[in-house]
C-alpha cells in the first residue's frame, strides 16, 4: 500500500494557516480587546486535570499489533467510531472529518456514505447501552484487521492518532469517551505512551495559540503593533507542528 505523504500536506497546510491569519490580522478594526475561548481553554485544561492516566484502569489488556500502515477507508471508519464515541457528533467534527477524507481518499465524496452506513451497522449490533463502548472497540478491531488486506492509499499509525486528536479537538469538546476510546486505539497500535501524550500535549498548546491568535483579531490596534506578535505566535506554530512531523515520521 502507497502511505501517503503526510509530511508535505501538513507543511502546506501549516503555511496555508500561517498565511491567512496574517493577512486576516492586518484586516482587523473590531472595537475594544476581548478574549476569545476563555471556558473553551479551562475546559480542555480540566480535562487533563481529572485524566485517569494516574489511576488503574478497570479496562482488559488490549492485544497489541505490529501495524505499519492503515488503509484510508479503515482510518476514515476510526475516526468516525471516534467522533461517535459520546453519543454525539458535533458540527466540528463533521467538518473536520469530511477535510480528513478528502485528504485520505480522492473518492471520499462517492464512499462516505457508504462508509458511515458501515459504521452505524457495527453500532446498531449493541444489545444493551452499556454494550456501546464495546461495539466502537468491536468497530475499530475491525477495521484495523480489515486494513491489513486491502490495496490503495494509506497511513502510518502515528499519522492515525494526530488525525484522531485533530478530530477530538475539533469542537472543543475532548471528552473522557474520547479519549478512552483514543488510548484503546493506542495501545492496539503499539504506540509509545510518551508519543501520544506528547502529541496530546502539542494539540493543546496549539489550541492555546489559536485562542491567542482570536483574541488577536479582536483589537482595533494597528497591525504594526501586533505583528510582532502575530509572527511569534506563527514561528511557535511552526515549531510544533515540525515536532509532531518529527514524531510521525520516526
Amino acid at each position: 500500500m502507497a502511505i501517503k505523504d503526510f509530511g508535505k500536506g501538513l507543511k502546506s497546510s501549516l503555511h496555508d494557516a500561517v498565511d491567512t491569519v496574517k493577512a486576516k490580522a492586518k484586516e482587523v478594526e473590531l472595537p475594544d480587546i476581548k478574549e476569545a475561548g476563555e471556558k473553551t481553554s479551562e475546559r480542555i485544561k480540566s480535562i487533563f486535570k481529572k485524566t485517569d492516566g494516574d489511576k488503574p484502569s478497570n479496562e482488559a489488556i488490549v492485544p497489541t499489533q505490529n501495524i505499519t500502515s492503515i488503509s484510508a477507508r479503515s482510518a476514515i471508519k476510526i475516526i468516525y467510531f471516534l467522533m461517535a464515541a459520546d453519543g454525539e457528533i458535533y458540527h466540528g467534527e463533521e467538518e473536520k472529518f469530511d477535510l480528513i477524507g478528502m485528504e485520505l481518499d480522492p473518492d471520499f465524496s462517492n464512499s462516505k456514505e457508504q462508509i458511515i452506513q458501515e459504521c452505524q451497522t457495527a453500532l446498531n449490533k449493541v444489545i444493551d447501552p452499556e454494550d456501546y463502548y464495546d461495539a466502537l472497540q468491536d468497530g475499530a478491531e475491525e477495521a484495523l484487521l480489515s486494513s491489513q488486506n486491502t490495496e490503495g492509499a494509506s497511513i502510518s499509525p502515528k499519522h492515525l492518532v494526530w488525525n484522531l486528536l485533530s478530530v477530538a479537538y475539533s469542537d472543543e469538546k475532548y471528552n473522557d469517551a474520547e479519549r478512552r476510546f483514543l488510548k484503546y486505539v493506542v495501545r492496539k497500535l503499539n504506540i509509545d505512551k510518551a508519543v501520544f501524550l506528547e502529541m496530546e500535549s502539542s494539540m493543546l498548546t496549539l489550541m492555546d495559540i489559536e485562542r491567542e491568535f482570536a483574541w488577536i483579531k479582536t483589537t482595533n490596534r494597528p497591525y504594526l503593533t501586533i505583528e510582532s506578535m502575530v509572527n511569534e505566535l506563527a514561528d511557535r506554530k511552526n515549531v510544533i507542528f515540525e515536532s509532531v512531523l518529527d514524531l510521525i515520521t520516526l
